[in-house]
């Protein structure tokens, strides 16, 4: 763009221009009203110079003397960046239903474009598609988002000095990605923000994939980024049923009721009848009519016998592997009204358990924090929990505690996990605190010490129970009623055990707002430990004494709580935040489980149920002929699936537990999978195999039909920027990105007052005013 340049006078000092100028024309015109009496006498135009002379030196002079400085302003209008990216996500192959053109009354009829294809006429399309008119004006980029990833399909930059070539007339996608991601997949359009940026997103809003496009939108708030998001797809839902989604354990015992919630989308007309169904194997397990209403989302609660599930087919090598398939549908004669049945069922894997994971608490007393945790554990399926409390009789071999203790090593070793409480060793005998010990070292289980006001758990960092303390204490501990918080250190950020948000900025804003505590202890972390959280004390919230400390401690690990005030962040959201912190340190803290061992290898995943697109962990433990857990090996991972590989998978160990190893899948897909371990790069795959299954949980593009608007108006206006229907999006998007231009303003400044031209200037005038003086005798 042409620069535009302004040029301006101002005077140091603060002087008003126009006082300035007023004084110096006024003296001027003084020094010439005296000065004139001298040619009096004299005729002719001549006479009068000598006085002007002197008096436009004498404004010249009053002028210089004011500090005249001339001002030149140069404006560099530079071209704004203007990020578009299309979403094409499978559900933007859909077609609206539009209010008629032709009819009288409010009816509606199909769109015969897809909303891909009505974005891709609206950029590409016309005698002046929208691209091409943007490009005139900014420098634009065309990306299309697809699902995690992104595809820069065109660009020009600089008036196409920097141009990928000329503008395409098409997409030349299909609307397949399999999911929509309104997060990553933006920031990768976006790479490297600059200033005078604009992302425009053209989407229906169906965000289903990782990540917070409300937190996204935030940040882009802060770079000073407006996001422009262009809806497409009606806000009238058309009469469909999908499921949503199905809430329901893993894992149950087959002895057990499996229960559960189906979640599903109605906006059916009211009165039509429709059916739920969960079967397997062929054989229906659940089922309940009930009529549309078309308020959107509808909860229906379930529960069944699990030992009334078929066996599993002779040809499936996991037994314990169950697949439920979860239907809705519309019953009778209007059974084709609906939109799509693309979204009509979901399967979900279900693994009957043999033995439950083992929890023990050892207290001195029922304080309010180990109350909680047991009703925690004995909630969950997945967890068996066992607590004793000390009941504090004279001879401590009469007490509860020895008494209930497990009773022999093979006992304890059975559990997974121990949570020691505010209670002295003494209270139990050598021998259990020497198990303790082993459990820890040698079995690999986890140990998480909850501190008390009495400070029993100090007495624990003597004699060979000294090795399981990740912290010393230093001090007394904060008086009773202290009011404390919580701030994770940035080792407590990278944890995701101690995740309370999905978003890890959210997360690590969240800690320091929660309940406070009433009392912490005063520790620092050993050697080799690390702190995951600190204490918060003073009204500057500056980090105190460490709260939450981390250390493995042999073939185990060891976590450090400096407080037993937690459930304190009960208070008025009941289990939200300390049922999902206990239950997320339970699985991080706890032996490892494996759902395939023999002698030599042992294998886990993370979980026992996966959608496709998900990742799992796959851990793997090695023994030597002795039964000893092997360090320093170099293991893989095979990952097959419907008995072909499809991935190798080197495994690195796992810093938390001594002996584990650990390795990431690639992004699953929908299939029967199988892993096996090699010991060693140059070893035979071993003959134990684990079994794992991806369900299709269908597709979750299809589960909601309509735009999200809420969404989309959330992240423009958290982002300053503005959300446009797709009709609007061609007159109104080109006026909107003109205020992000960039501007590079350069200023020129010369002091005038300075300058021997001014001085130069007054000594010729006044040698020329005495030149005629003396010419016509006035000297």
């Amino acid at each position: 763009m042409n620069p535009t340049t302004e040029t301006t006078l101002r005077f140091t000092g603060d002087y008003p221009a126009m006082g300035v100028w007023a004084l110096a024309l006024g003296l001027a015109v003084a020094m010439w009203y005296l000065y004139r009496r001298e040619s009096r006498h004299h005729s002719g135009l001549g006479r009068w110079l000598p006085a002007g002379l002197r008096s436009l030196a004498v404004f010249i002079l009053v002028l210089a003397l004011s500090g005249p400085v001339l001002r030149r302003e140069t404006t560099q209008r530079q071209l704004g960046r203007v990020i578009l990216a299309v979403d094409t996500s499978a559900s933007m192959k859909l077609e609206d239903e539009v209010l008629s053109d032709v009819a009288d009354d409010d009816s509606t009829a199909a769109n015969s474009d897809s909303r891909l294809t009505r974005a891709e006429k609206m950029l590409l399309g016309g005698s002046l598609p929208l691209v091409k008119k943007l490009a005139e004006t900014q420098d634009v980029e065309l990306v299309l988002l697809r699902g995690q990833q992104t595809q820069r399909l065109w660009w020009n930059r600089q008036k196409g000095k920097d141009t990928s070539g000329d503008m395409p007339l098409r997409f030349d996608v299909q609307a397949d990605a399999p999911i929509t991601n309104l997060d990553t997949a933006l920031r990768d359009a976006l790479g490297t923000v600059t200033p005078g940026t604009a992302l425009v997103v053209l989407t229906d809003g169906q965000h289903n994939g990782p990540g917070s496009p409300e937190e996204f939108a935030a940040t882009m708030k802060q770079s000073g980024t407006p996001v422009f998001t262009v809806g497409f797809g009606s806000e009238v839902p058309p009469p469909d049923l999908s499921v949503l989604n199905v809430q329901t354990a893993e894992s149950v015992f087959s002895e057990e009721n499996l229960q559960g919630r189906v979640l599903i989308s109605d906006s059916l007309p009211p009165g039509v009848p429709a059916q739920i169904r969960i079967s397997s194997g062929g054989k229906t397990m659940w089922e309940q009519n009930f009529n549309g209403e078309g308020k959107g989302e509808r909860r229906f609660d379930f529960t069944f016998p699990v030992k009334q599930l078929p066996e599993a087919p002779a040809q499936e090598r996991d037994k314990t592997l169950r697949l439920l398939q979860v239907q809705v549908a519309v019953l009778g004669e209007r059974s084709g009204i609906e939109k799509t049945r693309a979204n009509n069922s979901r399967e979900v894997a279900l693994h009957l358990l043999t033995k439950k994971r083992k929890v023990l608490i050892l207290d001195g007393r029922p304080r309010w924090e180990t109350r909680y945790i047991h009703n925690h554990f004995d909630r969950d399926d997945r967890w068996e929990v066992k607590m004793v409390l000390d009941d504090y009789v004279a001879e401590p071999q009469n007490g509860t505690l020895q008494k209930d203790f497990p009773r022999t090593l093979e006992d304890l070793l059975s559990y997974d996990l121990v949570l020691l409480g505010d209670v002295s060793p003494a209270r139990f005998s050598r021998m259990q605190t020497d198990w303790l010990t082993e459990f820890v070292e040698k079995r690999g289980g986890g140990l998480i010490l909850i501190d008390g006001l009495r400070g029993h758990l100090q007495k624990w960092a003597q004699g060979k129970t000294a090795s399981l303390m990740p912290v010393r204490w230093v001090s007394a501990a904060s008086a009773p009623n202290a009011r404390i918080t919580w701030a994770l250190s940035t080792d407590g950020e990278r944890q995701s055990a101690l995740r309370l948000s999905d978003s890890p900025t959210a997360n690590s804003s969240l800690w320091p707002t929660l309940p406070e505590m009433r009392w912490a202890s005063s520790v620092q972390a050993q050697p080799g430990a690390t702190t995951l959280a600190h204490f918060q004390t003073g009204a500057d919230g500056a980090a105190g004494k460490p709260a939450a400390v981390f250390r493995p401690v042999g073939a185990g690990a060891v976590l450090y709580l400096g407080t037993d005030d937690l459930w304190r962040w009960r208070y008025q959201v009941g289990d939200l935040y300390h049922q999902r912190l206990w239950m997320q340190m339970a699985a991080w803290i706890a032996a490892p489980p494996f759902q395939a061992e023999d002698a030599k290898v042992s294998i886990g995943t993370d979980r026992l149920r996966y959608t496709p697109g998900e990742q799992s962990e796959i851990r793997v433990r090695l023994r030597n002929p002795a039964g000893e857990i092997v360090s320093g090996a170099e293991p893989r991972a095979f990952l097959l699936l419907d008995g072909k590989e499809v991935a190798t998978l080197q495994l690195e160990p796992d810093p938390t537990h001594f002996g584990i190893y650990r390795t990431l899948t690639p992004p699953l897909k929908a299939g029967a999978y199988e892993i096996a371990v090699a010991e060693s790069p140059a070893a035979m795959r071993s003959d134990l195999r684990l079994s794992l299954r991806v369900a299709d949980a269908g597709n979750p593009e299809w589960a909601t039909l309509t735009m999200n608007r809420p969404l989309l108006e959330a992240m423009a206006t958290s982002s300053g920027g503005r959300f446009l229907r797709e009709e609007q999006a061609a007159t109104e998007l080109p006026n909107l990105l003109q205020s992000i231009d960039r501007k590079q303003t350069t200023v020129a400044e010369t002091i005038l007052w300075s300058s021997w031209w001014w001085f130069g200037a007054v000594i010729v005038l006044l040698s020329s005013e005495w030149l005629l003086r003396k010419r016509l005798r006035l000297v």
